[in-house]
């Protein structure tokens, strides 16, 4: 059975997903403008705050969208496009 990469734009309308899209693109600005130093260090304790409560609504975006459609390769999609970026994270913090 052949598997195609599926696109479904039904989550794209979850506001707990979009807001969670939003606060990490929030938190991933802040960190590029401390590193580059554009933006004083005091907030880098902004990005804890911004990081954690979109990563919390992210997967809660994901959980009601699952909750509300039960489609399984979308998830499944999901979880490993978010392993992969973690995995990249990884090996970029070793280095």
């Amino acid at each position: 059975m052949k598997s195609k990469i599926k696109s479904d734009y039904k989550v794209n309308q979850n506001i707990y997903y979009r807001s969670g899209i939003f606060f990490m693109f929030i938190t991933l600005i802040i960190n590029l403008s401390t590193r580059l130093g554009i933006a004083p260090l005091d907030w880098k304790s902004l990005r804890l705050f911004s990081g954690s409560v979109g990563i919390s609504f992210y997967f809660y975006g994901i959980y009601i969208y699952y909750k509300k459609t039960r489609d399984l390769s979308f998830l499944k999609q999901t979880f490993l496009v978010l392993f992969i970026g973690v995995f990249i994270l990884f090996i970029f913090y070793l280095t």
